[in-house]
C-alpha cells in the first residue's frame, strides 16, 4: 500500500483495498463497490459504477473471430480454415463513458474546377468556393480509465473515427486502401448492470488510473478533435470549426474485453471483442491474391481505356500501344498469381 496515503479503505465498507502507484479508480473485493481518490485524504464513492457480464469463451471467442474473417471483402478467401490462433486473453478494462451533446458549425471552401476559354486557349481551371453548415452528435464517449490508450490494441476503436478494420496488402503497389474501413463506435453499456464482485471473478480486472473529471476533459479533448476532422472531411480547405459541447451524466463501466492473436501465413495479426455479445470492435486481415488481381484489372482496364480515348481523341495510334501493354500486364499478373501459393 502506498505510504503517502494514510488510510485506503473501502468507503461503503470500510475494508482495506489493495493499491498499486498511479491508480485513482480502485474497486471493493469485498462489497464490490468502487472508490475514486479524489485528492490523498479525500476517497469518495463512485456512485454511477456498472459491470458487463462476459458471455465468452475461448472456444466462442475463436468461432466469432472466423465468422468475421469471413465477412466482408478484401479478405483471404482460406483465412477463416488456415488462421492459428497464438494467444487469446480476456480482461475486464475499466471505461468512463461520458454522455455528450456536441454541436458544431464549419465554414470552409470547396474545390471545383471548370472549362475556359476557346481554341488552343481553351484550358482548365480551378477556383474556390465558400460553404458552410453544421452537424451534432449526441454519444457515449468511451474514455479509456487508465494511462495510455495504447497499454492494448485496438481501445480507440472504441469511437467513432478510429480504425475497425485494417487491411494488409502486404506491400501491394496498388494499396487503394481498399478493405479498410473507420469505426462508427461501439455501445459499451449494452447488458451493464450495477457492479457486484463475484461478476468478474474468473476474469482479471484491472483498476483505473484516471479520475472522472480528468475522464471528462479527455472526452471534450477528443470530440473536439473528432468534430474538426470530421468537418474537414467536408471542404477541401476548413477556415472554421466551432464546437459546442456540453457533458451530461458520467458512468464508470468495467467491461470484458477479448485480445485475440493470430497468425496467418507467418505473420501475425490481431482482432480485439467485446465478451456479452462477441462483437468485433477492431480487426486486422491480410488481403487475398484474387482481392489483388480484381485491383490490377481495374487500373489496368482504366489505363487501356484512358489510352485508347487518347488515341482517338487526339489522332495519335501510338497510344493504343499503352492500352495493349495495360492488358498484357494484367494477364500476366493474374497468370503468377493462379501459381503463387
Amino acid at each position: 500500500m502506498d505510504s503517502s496515503i494514510p488510510q485506503l479503505k473501502c468507503k461503503n465498507c470500510g475494508a482495506p483495498i489493495p493499491y498499486v502507484a498511479g491508480e485513482n479508480v480502485l474497486h471493493c473485493s469485498y462489497c464490490g463497490s468502487t472508490n475514486m481518490i479524489a485528492a490523498l485524504d479525500n476517497i469518495v464513492k463512485v456512485e454511477e459504477h456498472f459491470i458487463i457480464p462476459n458471455n465468452l469463451n475461448s472456444a466462442s471467442a475463436q468461432q466469432h473471430c472466423r465468422k468475421w474473417m469471413g465477412e466482408g471483402f478484401f479478405k483471404a478467401a482460406d483465412l477463416p480454415q488456415k488462421a492459428g490462433f497464438s494467444q487469446i486473453q480476456a480482461v475486464y478494462l475499466p471505461f468512463w463513458v461520458v454522455n455528450v451533446q456536441a454541436d458544431t458549425h464549419w465554414s470552409g471552401m470547396s474545390r471545383h474546377t471548370r472549362i475556359v476559354g476557346y481554341g488552343n486557349s481553351r484550358r482548365t481551371e480551378v477556383y474556390y468556393e465558400p460553404e458552410n453548415g453544421s452537424f451534432s452528435d449526441k454519444i457515449g464517449w468511451v474514455v479509456y480509465a487508465r494511462a495510455s490508450l495504447n497499454e492494448f490494441y485496438g481501445l480507440a476503436a472504441l469511437n467513432p473515427g478510429a480504425s475497425a478494420t485494417t487491411a494488409d496488402w502486404g506491400g501491394f503497389a496498388l494499396d487503394l486502401g481498399l478493405g479498410s474501413r473507420k469505426s462508427q463506435g461501439i455501445d459499451l453499456t449494452t447488458g451493464k448492470k450495477p457492479f457486484t464482485a463475484d461478476t468478474a471473478k474468473d476474469i482479471k480486472i484491472l483498476n483505473g488510473q484516471i479520475t472522472q473529471d480528468q475522464a471528462n476533459d479527455r472526452s471534450r479533448a477528443q470530440i473536439l478533435n473528432y468534430h474538426r476532422d470530421k468537418a474537414a472531411s467536408k471542404v477541401d480547405k476548413l477556415m472554421d470549426c466551432d464546437t459546442n459541447i456540453q457533458i451530461g451524466r458520467t458512468e464508470l463501466i468495467y467491461a470484458p474485453l477479448w485480445f485475440v492473436e493470430y497468425m496467418y501465413k507467418g505473420k501475425k495479426y490481431h482482432i480485439l471483442l467485446e465478451g456479452h455479445q462477441g462483437r468485433i470492435i477492431t480487426g486486422e486481415a491480410p488481403v487475398g491474391k484474387w482481392d489483388k488481381v480484381v485491383v490490377t484489372a481495374g487500373v489496368g482496364g482504366a489505363v487501356a481505356i484512358a489510352c485508347a480515348a487518347g488515341a482517338y481523341y487526339y489522332n495519335f495510334p501510338g497510344l493504343f500501344v499503352g492500352s495493349a501493354v495495360a492488358v498484357i500486364a494484367v494477364g500476366v499478373y493474374a497468370i503468377i498469381t493462379a501459381f503463387r501459393d
